[in-house]
């Protein structure tokens, strides 16, 4: 029997001076491990936050795209949570969240995605996990760089345009890290950014000259360690959505607007290239836009519907314009009568 995966022992008997010492010993024990076991939970590759407590309201469980760490977990979770719910946080690549929850791996009251695809995975999904969801911020794609790096002076004449930005990522040497596009929307936008990029500055070789495929061994890393794989040093450069790059104080190179997939008047033209998916679809390029919705695994209503509305309001969207995110109106996604009249109250102007 594994001691370490026991939750609770039941001591029976009667309690004299040798039992009790030896109870008083279990408990010790029982202590130890109960320690023990939360250090090797607590200890995960995921980036996870829990609430201290678990509040009146009940705790709610949120998915979420890898790139929103820092913004929820030190600050819109730790705001939730004043409002008497408990808040439990976890991100990965927004792919990846879906397909967990698809092999029920993960049981979210709230899914919040970089792009509607991985939650149309939900929906179209048998049985459905989802039924609708709301976009409401917006974001563009910039080059985020380790100022320390041994190719900085250029990188950083590229930030001002002083020499061409795609020349130093293809440099010998570079190292240029990025997530997988099969699993995260933020690898998807790489690649079609660059085949923009080629399509713009007329050199079609530009993409293959920067990523040597679009799913290039080398050059894939989960999105959740992408940016502490810059900070220390072993990633030159990587793609990152602006408010990242603003929140975790790295300089960055800015996109024409062709490129950044950040100006829903260029929407036409980024249609103009695309990656392609796991099951072998393309993915044409659009505006990034953040979605969220309450899926079928929710356990929490109540709870999820209130974290959903303290999200659009006032705190919540103030939190996310200073952390460098565009607020957008809210646009309706799968079956709109499916939305919580709580929520679809907000969306109905």
């Amino acid at each position: 029997m594994n001691l370490l995966g026991r939750k609770r022992i039941i001591v029976l008997g009667r309690t004299t001076a040798n039992s009790t010492t030896t109870v008083l010993i279990l408990s010790s024990l029982l202590v130890f491990l109960s320690y023990c076991s939360f250090g090797q939970e607590s200890q995960t590759v995921n980036a996870q936050a829990t609430s201290t407590t678990t509040s009146a309201g009940g705790d709610v469980n949120v998915l979420y795209a890898g790139s929103l760490i820092s913004v929820m977990e030190t600050k819109i979770g730790p705001a939730f949570s004043h409002l008497g719910y408990g808040y439990k946080g976890e991100g990965h690549g927004s792919i990846q969240d879906a397909n967990m929850i698809i092999d029920k791996q993960r049981f979210p009251d709230v899914f919040i995605s970089v792009g509607g695809q991985p939650i149309t995975k939900l929906i179209v999904n048998n049985p459905s996990l989802a039924k609708w969801y709301l976009g409401f911020a917006s974001d563009e794609l910039v080059i985020a760089y380790n100022p320390k790096s041994h190719f900085a002076a250029d990188l950083e004449k590229a930030k001002t345009g002083a020499i061409p930005w795609y020349h130093t990522l293809a440099k010998p040497g570079f190292r240029f890290l990025r997530t997988d596009p099969f699993l995260d929307p933020k690898g998807c936008y790489t690649v079609i950014a660059t085949k923009l990029a080629g399509t713009l500055y007329h050199n079609f070789s530009l993409s293959s000259s920067i990523l040597n495929g679009e799913r290039n061994p080398d050059q894939l890393r989960p999105e959740e360690i992408l940016f502490t794989l810059l900070e220390t040093g072993e990633a030159d450069a990587i793609p990152a959505y602006k408010h990242e790059a603003i929140e975790r104080g790295f300089p960055f190179i800015s996109l024409p607007p062709q490129i950044n997939l950040g100006d829903p008047a260029f929407a036409s033209y980024y249609k103009q290239a695309s990656c392609t998916q796991q099951d072998g679809t393309l993915n044409f390029g659009k505006p990034i836009v953040f979605d969220i919705t309450i899926p079928n695994t929710v356990r929490n209503t109540e709870g999820a519907i209130q974290f959903v509305k303290f999200l659009f309001s006032d705190q919540g969207k103030k939190i996310f314009e200073n952390d460098g995110f565009k607020l957008l109106p809210l646009t309706e996604g799968g079956n709109k009568t499916a939305i919580p009249q709580e929520i679809s109250v907000l969306t109905i102007k």
